[in-house]
């Protein structure tokens, strides 16, 4: 009987991805061609390592540099929802999960110590996203917590003008640890709400009268 019962939920839950992603389709369909970025030589995580390395920086200056190399290299974007956070990183596109793990394979290969965390509720300010203006608000979001010596300070990836302590998100409800064996949940989680999101951006897009001209993204 529990056999049973433990395929027919393995069963839903493969017809459950199966169905996320079939919705995820027109979001790869809109993915750039090229899917390799590189930014000052910058391609791969291991090049993002050896850029770090290379600049003898150390504590919280080091902390500070890969963060910032991070946010450089990355791009917003909720259509790559499928990617590996290394997949991610290279083509220089990821929403807040891809964007955070990436980083911290960066600070675990400089051997600096770093817990994910995660909270569902962070204010944000407005940005475009994937060419659509989103006038900000609350939303989800993952980010790393580092350590170095007995100071452990936020630090997170998602915009060029952060730096570790200073975020451009405020919390506003609990804050969890992340786990590894979270990320099934979460990463079927964020792909829903990649497709939600983007669904409701398209729509309101499609309402907009057309701009006399050509469109001007405001950025971070």
């Amino acid at each position: 009987m529990l056999k049973k019962i433990l395929l027919a939920l393995t069963g839903i839950g493969t017809a459950g991805v199966f169905t996320v992603y079939l919705l995820t389709i027109p979001l790869l369909r809109r993915l750039p061609k090229q899917d390799r970025v590189s930014i000052d030589g910058i391609t791969t995580i291991d090049d993002a390592v050896e850029a770090c390395r290379r600049t003898k920086l150390q504590g919280w200056d080091l902390v500070a540099y890969a963060q910032n190399l991070a946010a450089q290299k990355f791009t917003y974007s909720r259509l790559n929802t499928w990617d590996t956070p290394s997949k991610a990183f290279e083509r220089g596109l990821g929403y807040c999960e891809q964007q955070t793990l990436a980083l911290k394979k960066i600070y675990d290969k400089l051997g600096i110590e770093t817990r994910p965390v995660f909270c569902m509720r962070c204010k944000f300010p407005a940005k475009v996203v994937d060419g659509v203006y989103w006038p900000g608000g609350i939303s989800g979001h993952a980010w790393l917590r580092v350590r170095i010596g007995d100071e452990e300070r936020d630090v997170c990836p998602g915009s060029v003008n952060n730096t570790p302590g200073v975020t451009n998100f405020e919390v506003h409800s609990r804050v969890f640890n992340w786990y590894p064996w979270l990320r099934p949940f979460t990463h079927v989680g964020s792909s829903i709400e990649n497709i939600r999101r983007d669904m409701m951006a398209q729509r309101s897009l499609s309402t907009l009268p057309k701009p006399p001209g050509p469109l001007i993204e405001i950025l971070d």
